[in-house]
């Protein structure tokens, strides 16, 4: 009687609207899809504005219109433009161009596709491909390619770190442990270089898994926090946390001291990242929300090397990019004066940062799976079936908006006025509030042919700067560019003269930004005297 209940149970599964999880065609086709899809935006999506500053840069990493963190926060100077350390690894070389650029996205993604399969087939003991195709279709990594950023890049390094010391070296003798430190320091190092910051961090990183595989060595006594999977990543979660912590709360960290000027702001940041990050991001967007319930209660009775530092990556990075990112958005909103909490919103793309663990937490998935064969997986989701299914069905659409819309700015028709009108040797001054100002300047140098050979500079104001008077009277201002040769003013959706313009300036455009560049009319105003040509914006 049992195994006709059995039999009835299966053949009620396989004929189920979600029995496509189990249907290997199913994936291979999400696969290929993902990948075109990756495809595609690459070459269709506007790249990011991160992208598009990365590619103004001078050959020793300096930008040629002023830093994007300007002294003065109303305004910019083409004259403050710190060059980098020499140590950046930039994805968006401007010897590159806009194209060169675009092909390097699509082949470092794909490369992230194939080398995510290939881990979580060491671990899983399968092919990886249902592995690959949540990889290609995660909405963060279809919006990081679209736009150029290092994202999959991060966590190729990432992949190699977990994959390194959790299937490679784990359990081995010393010779093999310091190995894993030594290429854990190096690919540190890799992200630290493409995040702008100093790589030898990198080394204390390195450093802190060598002493993991000491202590796991040579004191088997603490195997109970070294391979206890929950334990070793709670602690890990608490001294990563408490560290940054304390360091930005002494007004260290850079970014970080922010915590020591507005705590209540930051700790309020603080619960919306966690939201932003760990719910939107990772559980939901990285479609593994139906088997953490499972997993978890798995981890509690765990004795395993390799699933503890598994664990221990994982919290160790989300605790990390949890801070830093409530710290990014306050000391943001302080540095611009924006509104706040409004500017959580506008910057709310910075939660793609938690991608870098997306890999290691398939890898950890598949791991308890083959230590507890029960449990529900990508390759036997059970009865988990029914919700894994919901959630694809959920991402599906969202990767497409990612993928098929890509990132658009209504910056790229008043680019091409500027471009097909000014003459020679003229400025511009773009007229936008504070928030990512500086970085919407910049997608204007990339959008005008010939900018640097042209000898077109680009100065920002915001709308409150008192700009109008230096354009007028010829004020100078310490820490602001010159506007003596301005003859062309871009104004943003929501701004405008702020006394009544100025009588030898005259309106040449009025454009109108859409709906997913926040609407509202924007436009364009010259001391040309006679109407130039216009080319006609879409």
């Amino acid at each position: 009687m049992e195994a006709t209940d059995d039999a009835d149970s299966s053949d009620e599964s396989a004929t189920a609207w979600w029995s496509f999880v189990d249907n290997k065609q199913f994936w291979k086709w999400l696969l290929i899809g993902g990948i075109l899809l990756n495809v595609f935006t690459a070459f269709s999506s506007e790249l990011g504005v991160d992208t598009h500053t990365r590619l103004a840069e001078d050959d020793d990493g300096s930008l040629v219109w002023g830093h994007t963190r300007p002294i003065d926060n109303l305004a910019s100077d083409p004259d403050y433009a710190p060059s980098d350390d020499g140590w950046t690894l930039s994805l968006a070389p401007s010897s590159l161009g806009e194209m060169g650029v675009r092909g390097l996205a699509i082949v470092l993604t794909l490369l992230l596709i194939g080398l995510g399969g290939i881990a979580y087939g060491m671990f899983s003991e399968g092919n990886g491909r249902r592995a690959a195709a949540l990889i290609a279709i995660y909405p963060t990594f279809v919006f990081s390619t679209g736009r150029a950023y290092a994202e999959p890049t991060i966590a190729m390094f990432v992949v190699m770190i977990v994959l390194i010391n959790a299937k490679l070296v784990a359990e081995k003798g010393i010779e093999y442990r310091i190995g894993g430190a030594l290429a854990s320091a190096i690919c540190m190092m890799g992200i630290m270089m493409l995040k702008g910051i100093n790589p030898m961090y990198g080394v204390f990183f390195g450093l802190a898994v060598l002493a993991y595989h000491l202590i796991d060595i040579y004191l088997p006594a603490l195997h109970s926090v070294t391979r206890n999977p929950l334990r070793g990543g709670l602690l890990t979660s608490a001294v990563v946390g408490i560290s940054m912590l304390v360091i930005g709360a002494t007004g260290g960290g850079a970014t970080l001291s922010v915590i020591s000027v507005n705590a209540p702001r930051f700790f309020f940041a603080l619960i919306v990242a966690i939201f932003d990050i760990v719910l939107i991001y990772s559980l939901f967007g990285m479609m593994i929300w139906p088997f953490i319930c499972s997993a978890w209660k798995k981890l509690v009775n765990t004795e395993d090397m390799p699933t503890t530092f598994l664990a221990i990556t994982i919290t160790g990075f989300t605790t990390a990019i949890t801070i830093y990112v409530a710290a990014l958005w306050t000391y943001e909103s302080i540095i611009w004066n924006a509104d706040w909490p409004w500017v959580m919103w506008t910057m709310g793309n910075n939660g793609r940062y938690i991608s870098l663990i997306m890999i290691p937490i398939l890898m950890l998935l598949a791991h308890l799976n083959h230590l507890y064969p029960d449990l529900p997986s990508l390759e036997s989701p059970g009865q988990k079936s029914a919700v894994f299914a919901v959630g694809i069905l959920l991402i599906i659409p969202i990767s497409l908006l990612a993928g098929i819309h890509g990132q658009t700015y209504w910056t790229d028709d008043a680019a091409d006025v500027l471009d097909n009108n000014m003459e020679e040797g003229e400025d511009f001054l773009f007229i936008h509030d504070g928030t990512l100002g500086m970085h919407y300047l910049y997608t204007f140098h990339t959008e005008i042919d010939d900018v640097d050979q042209r000898n077109i500079t680009g100065h920002w104001r915001s709308p409150d700067s008192g700009w109008q008077d230096e354009l007028a009277n010829g004020v100078k201002l310490e820490n602001r560019g010159n506007l003596s040769n301005v003859q062309w003013i871009i104004f943003a959706p929501d701004t405008n003269w702020t006394d009544g313009h100025l009588e030898e300036w005259n309106m040449t455009l009025l454009g109108c930004a859409d709906f997913m560049n926040g609407g509202g009319n924007w436009e364009i105003w010259s001391t040309h005297v006679s109407e130039p040509e216009i080319k006609p914006t879409d």
